[in-house]
């Protein structure tokens, strides 16, 4: 449990809240998913729904190559 709290931390101290909504957007996704096909119920709006989690996870790991590159280069490491 300490290793998942401290992967979704943004430095010692503090929790990214943008790495918290990602994994709650992939677990919402999954399990919104899991419970559509187990019913058998379909959604209008599933497309939607997925690509905007989808987008949502994409654009947090994005955000966090961006974070990793632009602080490595302000280190002066390359």
């Amino acid at each position: 449990m300490k290793k998942l709290i401290n992967m979704l931390k943004k430095d010692e101290e503090t929790i990214s809240i943008g790495r918290i909504c990602a994994v709650l957007a992939m677990v919402l996704f999954i399990v919104v998913s899991l419970f559509l096909a187990f019913s058998v119920k379909t959604w209008g709006n599933y497309d939607t729904f997925a690509w905007v989690c989808l987008a949502f996870v994409l654009v947090q790991l994005g955000n966090k190559a961006i974070e990793t590159r632009m602080f490595k280069i302000g280190d002066g490491k390359q």
